[in-house]
């Protein structure tokens, strides 16, 4: 119970003590004073009546008439004269009826009045005693409206009461609601300030003390974020924003092209500006760089590309998914630009384009390019189509086929890997990966058809038709734990996979406990943050948890974990082990980083007990691979 709840409870009861307390005295005091004023009533009437009954001097008619006269015109039950010996002279007494009063007030009240009594003499000689008592009616009935006047005042003084208490209380305790809701923000790793000091010493003392432990934790991770940038820069990046060198190509290559590629292949353009071609009269450096900026800009359009010097002259232009059509296309547009940029310059620019396929490494398509290069630096796109084609045993035609035979057929179901956290020897995550069976038996894992899928526009179908496994899956079979379900980047580019998505999450009822996670590839966080914002509000609104896969420090700052709070973070063995073989600051700024928002690093695709040694060593004890199946 909250400590206003606390404080409006005791104060309340104490008021409602108090003032029941104070109608309780109030009527038991009002009940004295009645039977009082009765008692002395009838007093005064016994006195005043014997001393008309003394002039009658024994006559019994004269004193019945006397009785009967002061009976009538006063409120009595009964008047009674008595001789000497006790026997009734004359009497006159009446049932009481009491006015509108219910029995349990007569009851509850119980008046106790004695009768009054004086003596009655006719000159020196004694006749009688004379008995007067009081009729209560009147009495019950004024006592009765009393009560009722009592209460209501009561009520409406308690309802006006607590309304001031409750106004008085909310206004003093008021800052320890905002002292609460900021402790919650703390807990959660969010930095939230008071920036409304309160009025009360030891509130206002708390708050300051508060809003210095937030600035500090804030600006310890500030202050990482900008270790991370700079670190980041030296160990991947060139002088350019978004050229890379060759060490972030080749993990970039081995993490994406080939691990778990949303694409079926791709091109890759080199270009190498000859450096003893230039003038003297010519900045080498700087025309390189215009040319890299070149070739930034004009392949932006493309998916995940990548550009990265390599060597000392060359640059590399990654683009997976693209095209022969396409790559051309880019490969005309950067010459064009950058003739007309480096008109007045003396330099000879060679240039190769090859078209990789899904199944080839990174180090062979690479090692064709270069030998293209060398040996026909100075052909021509339309000459190279040949050199680009390659052969599959599936053309895309036949994934088509495949896939569209699988989503008619619902041959599309998932598989499910344990993430173990080795610090407790226990399963942290279950994550979730599509896979698709097709006719014959086979099984297709999710990088070998999801290249095919995107360029059929079949993801989100594809990803449909797994949702709906899963809810029919979780809702028949009682079952419980924590899940993760990645959301490939092509699935959340589309236009309509929001409102899908949406609408599918409002019509599962989540009544079986389980912990889903929902997880977002990094890239589509970096290149349109307001839409991830969207997904991100739409993943936690309906309970479940938020998480960032592929993470690869690619972007230009990290503002966004502070902002998007993922509960934990995916990062390739590829990158990881890089980082701890370089010795790299760049991983503890990251795990500090992290720590400070308490977000779990996971390492993925550990597949080895050396690795697992190594990624342990290094303090991060959550792995994702084919190494937790076999433990």
């Amino acid at each position: 119970m909250s400590l206003f709840k606390q404080l409006a409870l005791l104060l309340s009861i104490l008021l409602l003590i108090i003032l029941a307390t104070v109608m309780s005295i109030e009527f038991s005091t009002s009940i004295e004073n009645a039977e009082h004023q009765l008692h002395i009533d009838a007093q005064n009437t016994a006195s005043s009546l014997s001393l008309s009954l003394a002039t009658a001097e024994g006559d019994e008619s004269i004193m019945a008439t006397i009785i009967n006269a002061n009976f009538d015109s006063g409120h009595y039950s009964r008047i009674r004269l008595e001789d000497m010996n006790g026997a009734v002279i004359y009497e006159r007494h009446e049932n009481i009826c009491t006015l509108d009063v219910p029995e349990w007030f007569i009851k509850l009240v119980d008046l106790h009045v004695e009768g009054a009594s004086a003596q009655v003499s006719a000159g020196w000689m004694v006749i009688g005693t004379l008995i007067v008592e009081s009729d209560l009616s009147q009495t019950y009935y004024m006592l009765y409206k009393m009560l009722q006047h009592l209460l209501f005042s009561f009520a409406l003084f308690m309802v006006v009461s607590l309304m001031v208490l409750y106004i008085l209380l909310y206004t003093l305790l008021r800052p320890l609601k905002r002292l609460q809701e900021q402790a919650e923000a703390i807990s959660k790793n969010e930095f939230e300030y008071q920036k409304t000091l309160p009025y009360t010493t030891e509130f206002r003392e708390i708050v300051l003390s508060m809003n210095a432990m937030v600035k500090k934790v804030e600006g310890l991770f500030k202050s990482n974020l900008q270790v991370i940038e700079q670190n980041r820069k030296k160990l991947y990046t060139e002088k350019l924003p978004k050229l890379y060198n060759e060490h972030y190509l080749m993990l970039k290559c081995h993490e994406e092209c080939i691990e778990n590629s949303e694409f079926d292949g791709g091109a890759v353009l080199m270009l190498e500006l000859n450096v003893e071609t230039v003038s003297e009269e010519t900045d080498y450096e700087a025309l390189f760089m215009t040319l890299a900026s070149v070739v930034i800009t004009k392949s932006k359009k493309m998916l995940n590309q990548l550009v990265s010097r390599v060597q000392e002259n060359r640059i590399v232009l990654l683009m997976p998914g693209a095209t022969e059509l396409e790559a051309c296309s880019i490969q005309e547009a950067i010459l064009e630009n950058f003739i007309d940029k480096a008109e007045a310059s003396n330099y000879q620019l060679k240039k190769s384009l090859y078209r990789f396929g899904a199944h080839e490494k990174c180090e062979q398509f690479l090692e064709k390019t270069a030998q293209m290069l060398d040996e026909k630096g100075s052909d021509i796109c339309r000459d190279q189509k040949e050199a680009m084609r390659y052969k599959e045993q599936l053309t895309q035609e036949d994934w088509s086929y495949l896939i569209a035979t699988a989503l008619r057929k619902e041959n599309f179901s998932y598989e499910v890997r344990n993430v173990i956290d080795m610090s407790q020897n226990s399963i942290y995550d279950r994550g979730i990966s599509i896979v698709m069976h097709g006719n014959n038996g086979t099984v297709y894992p999710y990088g070998r058809f999801i290249g095919p899928a995107v360029k059929a526009h079949k993801v989100l179908d594809i990803y449909m038709q797994v949702i709906k496994v899963m809810v029919q899956n979780f809702s028949s079979n009682e079952k419980q734990g924590r899940y993760t379900f990645s959301f490939a980047n092509a699935l959340l580019l589309e236009a309509r996979t929001f409102g899908v998505l949406q609408k599918e999450f409002e019509g599962f009822e989540n009544i079986h406990n389980i912990d889903f996670c929902i997880e977002l590839p990094e890239r589509f966080i970096v290149s349109d943050l307001e839409s991830a914002k969207r997904y991100v509000s739409l993943i936690k609104q309906h309970g479940y948890r938020f998480g960032i896969g592929e993470f690869s420090t690619e972007s230009d700052n990290i503002d966004y974990l502070e902002l998007l709070k993922p509960e934990f973070i995916k990062i390739s063995k590829i990158f990881l082990l890089d980082l701890i073989d370089n010795s790299a600051p760049l991983l503890s700024s990251l795990q500090m980083a992290t720590d400070t928002l308490g977000i779990q690093i996971i390492a993925t695709g550990v597949s080895s007990k050396e690795e697992l040694e190594k990624i342990q060593g290094a303090g991060i004890s959550i792995v994702q691979g084919m190494i937790t199946e076999v433990m």
